[in-house]
């Protein structure tokens, strides 16, 4: 037989609860009278405005619809009261809650951020409750559920007075669902329109009330809610609609994006401006009835519509961007940019946006000389920190997209750094080694493998000069000579040792035009390589990221601090000396070079490239290195009758390293120990312990005439083709 009650249907919740712990009854109990409070108001008030529509002869159309709505309100209320027995049911949280991706954000020195990295179309970034505006925070909480701070989670009332609301004034006032249940939706429930669904979020947000703070469950629902256009949680929104952080939003732009919540996609103020601007207008009121804006700041709002500017996904540093990517691709895999790492980089933001406009303007400038890109990296030799990295001259540039800084290219006489480092440190020449300079034919290494013939700049041939004014001046016979002399294998080997990658096949492949930079390197590494002789010899391996970690501050990854000992101070110090003096650079470059920056002592060489293809500068002081190229990403060559040492790469060096160093105290370096000096035509001169002046020519007899080379040379390397080469250099 079926059990009755005797005080009829609306009091089968509570008698339901019998079976119940008297505890949990009284909690269920108390509850439900409360419900049946709001209940009884809500039916009275819908009742009467029902009477009131009824006694009005000019019913139309709408007003039936209204009536209908109040009929729907009585059902409610006959529906609505047993839910609270219901609450045992659905009064503990599913095992797992749903878990969002969170975007990988990386930053520059300084803490500025560089670049958000998420899925295509999905973006969220997690900031906590302090780190969102106050007046974001009241627009939602207003619109969503005004007695959010006071009332219960469950507010039966709320709902019924939601929908009186609706089907009199045919607008909606505010959310039915408490923001609780909105986040019980969010984190547990798949969203649908059955009864059993509404009972399990209105008692899943209530159990969220009993573990989580009101101000945990604001945090976590504003950033788990999704406000269209691909960004969910507040920080996201903000950014993809306005380009600026949730802390530095303004009550325009809270207004509109907590209007937004109930349906982001229809209401997006980039598709449906007119749907987004009523639905803020709702907000606005709402937050004027609650004294969170008053009728002028409302007023000022709603003079005009809310102004966009969606921030998008560009970095002020692509070049940069795109490395750091690659190494996060390497280090964790291809699922980082959904992973909320907060990557930690090397770059100095203010100083790389000047760089990017020096090398637009430079490339602009020389466009009749068929140059149409630039790359330019600049480190710290002390930690081998990349703090710029331009790779290229712009987007729109002419193979803008490709990152010239990463690109293996020739070097030109840029590559006699390591040529003539191997020959001092081995102490096969000095700063003064006589070297004969004239036209040099070698046996083999040419076309067809057959005769290798050696050209200077402009072939133009200076007779014997010293190892420094070759060095200076770049003289192709006496590099060859010197590579010569010291042997290839020992050349490649320091090259190596100064952290250049791409010469990695057997030595045996590398033929004499190998210090003509005839053997492409990057323009990262050649930096590198500068790094070395501007930190006294001793090796900082170049890199990005300082320290990885996520959400939390847990530290993921953090750089060594790995250092070797490339070459001795003391052929670090004597390369500094002749590629600072300017003295030997005056036989092909004359007194005033861009390769001068006045009041400042920096060591710089250049280099050119075959048929004018590429045209570089690598210099340095004891705190800055900077090295750039200027080109052609399709590889066609320049109009060499208007490019040189000077003309190109050497001005934007220039150029950037005045710009970077002014307002820093002008150093250079002491001499270190083991070395004894000398004086030669006037200037003082530096020898390794064990050697000093000699009037033995490289290259011929004491009296200067010309002899066979001293040392082998091994079979032509990957693309020496003999003549192909004769104007590498400068």
């Amino acid at each position: 037989m079926e059990k009755t009650y005797p005080d009829g249907p609306l009091f089968v919740a509570v008698a339901a609860c019998r079976s119940r712990p008297t505890e949990e009854n009284a909690v269920i109990k108390d509850q439900f009278e409360r419900d049946l409070g709001q209940v009884r108001r809500v039916a009275n008030q819908a009742a009467a405005e029902a009477r009131r529509m009824l006694r009005d002869k000019r019913l139309r159309p709408g007003r039936i619809v209204a009536i209908l709505g109040m009929a729907a309100i009585a059902a409610a209320v006959l529906l609505a009261v047993p839910l609270t027995a219901l609450a045992h049911s659905y009064s503990s949280l599913p095992a797992a809650a749903r878990t969002f991706p969170s975007d990988t954000l990386v930053y520059a020195q300084g803490g500025q951020q560089l670049a958000d990295l998420h899925a295509p179309g999905e973006s969220r970034i997690p900031v906590s409750l302090n780190q969102i505006a106050p007046v974001m925070q009241q627009a939602v909480v207003d619109i969503e559920d005004h007695g959010y701070w006071t009332s219960p989670s469950f507010d039966l009332g709320r709902i019924l007075q939601a929908a009186f609301y609706d089907a009199v004034h045919h607008a909606p006032s505010q959310g039915a669902s408490t923001i609780e249940e909105q986040l019980a939706k969010i984190l547990y429930l798949q969203d649908n329109k059955s009864l059993i669904y509404k009972i399990k979020e209105i008692f899943y947000g209530n159990d969220l009330t009993t573990r989580l703070s009101r101000r945990q469950i604001l945090d976590q629902y504003l950033n788990d809610v999704y406000f269209g256009q691909g960004a969910t949680g507040v920080q996201a929104a903000a950014e993809t609609y306005f380009g600026v952080a949730a802390s530095r939003l303004s009550a325009s732009q809270a207004t509109l994006l907590a209007g937004l919540l109930p349906a982001p996609s229809y209401l997006d103020p980039l598709s449906n401006p007119s749907g987004a601007r009523e639905r803020q207008r709702a907000v606005v009121a709402a937050m004027v009835a609650h004294g969170n804006l008053t009728q002028t700041q409302a007023a000022a709002i709603l003079a005009r519509p809310t102004p966009l500017a969606p921030g998008g996904d560009s970095s002020p540093a692509p070049y940069f961007t795109q490395q750091v990517q690659q190494w996060l691709q390497a280090h964790f895999g291809s699922s980082y940019p959904t992973m909320g790492l907060r990557v930690h980089t090397t770059l100095n933001l203010p100083l790389d946006e000047r760089a990017q406009q020096l090398v637009t303007q430079v490339i602009a400038a020389r466009a009749a000389m068929h140059m149409t890109d630039g790359a330019l990296v600049a480190e710290n030799p002390s930690n081998g920190n990349i703090e710029t990295w331009v790779g290229g001259a712009g987007p729109t540039a002419p193979g803008g997209q490709i990152d010239m800084a990463a690109v293996p290219r020739q070097t030109g006489s840029t590559f006699k750094i390591f040529t003539y480092s191997a020959a001092i440190a081995s102490r096969t020449i000095t700063m003064t080694t006589p070297i004969l300079d004239n036209r040099l034919t070698l046996p083999s290494g040419g076309p067809g493998g057959g005769p290798y013939v050696v050209h200077d700049y402009n072939s133009q041939y200076f007779g014997v000069v010293p190892a420094q004014v070759a060095l200076g001046n770049s003289l192709n016979v006496p590099a060859v000579r010197v590579e010569l002399a010291t042997g290839i294998p020992r050349v490649l080997q320091l090259a190596r040792a100064f952290g250049v990658t791409t010469l990695n096949h057997a030595d045996s492949t590398y033929g004499p035009s190998l210090t003509l930079g005839a053997y492409p390197i990057p323009l990262w590494e050649m930096a590198q390589a500068g790094s070395v002789l501007a930190a006294q010899g001793t090796l900082h391996p170049a890199r990005f990221i300082l320290k990885v970690t996520d959400q939390r501050g847990s530290v993921l990854y953090s750089a060594p601090s790995t250092t070797r000992q490339a070459v001795s101070p003391q052929v670090a110090f004597i390369m500094n000396t002749i590629l600072a003096r300017n003295g030997n650079r005056l036989l092909a470059f004359g007194p005033n070079t861009s390769l001068v920056i006045p009041g400042r002592r920096v060591a710089v060489k250049t280099g050119t490239s075959n048929s004018f293809r590429d045209n570089l500068a690598v210099g340095w002081t004891p705190t800055l290195v900077g090295a750039d190229w200027v080109g052609n990403a399709n590889d066609s060559p320049m109009y060499g009758g208007g490019i040189n040492g000077i003309s190109g790469a050497a001005i934007l060096w220039h150029d950037f390293m005045e710009m970077a160093l002014q307002g820093q105290p002008a150093g250079w370096y002491q001499p270190p120990s083991g070395l004894t000096t000398g004086q030669y035509q006037g200037q003082t001169v530096y020898y390794l312990s064990g050697t000093g002046p000699t009037n033995q020519v490289l290259g011929g007899g004491t009296d200067g005439g010309q002899g066979g080379p001293p040392g082998g040379f091994g079979p032509p390397g990957q693309g020496d083709q003999g003549k192909k080469h004769k104007k590498s250099g400068h």
